[in-house]
């Protein structure tokens, strides 16, 4: 009888050994396939952060021994920037670099202007030092889209569209101002600027409007530290606003590279252009942003990896305990299988048929209960550790069954030849005397 036989009849008459080991490599092989799921839509996961936030360098202005000398106002004294400023020249020399996807200008509060034909929220100290009332800042920038408030989640557009390089006196408003003072997408607002001798009132546009500034004020003293009284006005507007009074340019770009891995080259590329050569600019990496998303979703594959790693040698443990258990009440079987000239390696094959044909239906069993488990684990790690960061797609396919079948087939024969070693390493007269 050949040893595939013997295991089959084996398994039909063991019954409730069987099913003991039938539960016990299901979850095993339940949390095998579940672990790889989840380390499989980390990757994934990490793979589409990368894709998405790409890395960024950052060209700024170098104000350092570039302020020139104080100029008196009423206001007190003001300083100058007397350097270079990024000129439209080297942006597009920029957009033309080896992995260079996109561009942005953002000069965070680079523009004051008070409202004409509307009101900000009030501050506390309620200032009017313009004859139409106090002026709040606004970000210049060429791609709202692309500024990182709206990166980061912390705004989010709610109405209309964002600021395109394509506008002109176009503008971004909160929904707080928007509703304090009725006003909607298409609707126009005024504002008043001015420099030392000159003042400007100037009409733009609201294109979009954004919410994610409630409850930001505090206790503020002056408009502008009102976050909802803060927006965005497209850079086109403000260079021809001040047209002969500044140099035209930007004082910072943000530059999105494809790949974070690649940003240091990239980065090289972009300084070796000749249009930065002896500029007062300085280039710098910012993989902030993707840093602060994948450094979670990283933790999570280590985690995983780990967790595997260490229900892979449970399992070892487990089966090998389970098994030597069972093969030590099967002496007599293994001495009478000795004594008519069975091999050895013929008695550890049938105890390996007899556990793997009981893993293969463990298996099948398994990978819809894996599907369960990893759709509500998914949703839990996201809604609490991993909020905010990535979407966790975590499912089983196909991809991922044949290596755990292979590691499950690895696990079941370190386990059968552990446990079995001790009673087929003895002759079968031993086996047989002892018994007696």
């Amino acid at each position: 009888m050949s040893f595939i036989k013997r295991a089959g009849l084996y398994c039909l008459r063991q019954r409730f050994k069987t099913v003991i080991l039938f539960l016990v490599l299901t979850l095993i092989a339940a949390f095998m396939l579940t672990g790889r799921a989840f380390r499989d839509a980390a990757k994934g996961a990490t793979a589409d952060v990368s894709t998405a936030i790409g890395g960024k360098i950052m060209l700024n202005i170098d104000t350092e021994g570039h302020m020139g000398s104080g100029q008196q106002t009423q206001w007190g004294t003001a300083y100058a920037y007397n350097g270079d400023l990024i000129t439209q020249e080297i942006v597009d020399a920029i957009g033309e670099v080896e992995g260079v996807v996109d561009y942005n200008a953002e000069e965070t509060a680079g523009y004051y202007g008070a409202g004409v034909n509307f009101k900000y929220l009030p501050a506390a100290l309620g200032l009017s030092y313009t004859k139409y009332g106090e002026a709040s800042a606004y970000t210049i920038t060429l791609s709202s889209e692309k500024c990182r408030a709206f990166q980061n989640g912390s705004y989010k557009l709610v109405k209309g569209r964002h600021i395109t390089p394509d506008d002109k006196y176009a503008c971004l408003i909160s929904k707080e101002l928007a509703d304090y003072n009725k006003l909607s997408v298409g609707d126009k607002i005024k504002l008043y600027s001015f420099t030392f001798d000159s003042d400007f009132i100037d009409e733009f546009e609201i294109v979009g409007i954004f919410d994610g500034t409630e409850g930001a004020s505090g206790n503020a003293l002056t408009v502008d530290e009102i976050p909802a009284n803060c927006g965005y006005v497209d850079a086109a507007a403000v260079q021809e606003i001040f047209k002969g009074i500044d140099e035209e340019g930007y004082q910072q770009l943000t530059i999105f590279a494809e790949d974070p891995v690649d940003i240091r080259n990239v980065y090289d590329r972009i300084s070796a252009l000749p249009e930065l050569k002896g500029k007062t600019l300085k280039l710098s990496i910012d993989t902030e942003e993707y840093d602060v998303v994948s450094a979670p979703l990283e933790s999570l594959q280590k985690l995983v990896n780990t967790t595997i790693i260490i229900i892979s040698a449970v399992s070892v443990v487990i089966l090998t305990l389970l098994l030597t258990i069972w093969i030590r009440g099967r002496k007599k079987e293994v001495g009478i299988l000795l004594s008519i000239g069975k091999s050895k390696v013929n008695i550890i094959l049938q105890i390996f048929t007899e556990t793997f044909a009981v893993a293969v239906i463990s298996f099948a069993a398994s990978i819809p209960f894996s599907f369960l488990v990893a759709e509500k684990a998914g949703v839990l790690l996201v809604s609490r550790a991993w909020a905010g960061t990535a979407n966790l797609n975590v499912q089983i396919d196909a991809a991922c069954l044949l290596p755990l079948s292979m590691i499950g087939i690895l696990l079941i024969s370190m386990a059968v030849i552990a446990s079995s070693w001790t009673v087929v390493r003895s002759e079968p007269k031993d086996i047989l005397t002892k018994m007696s």
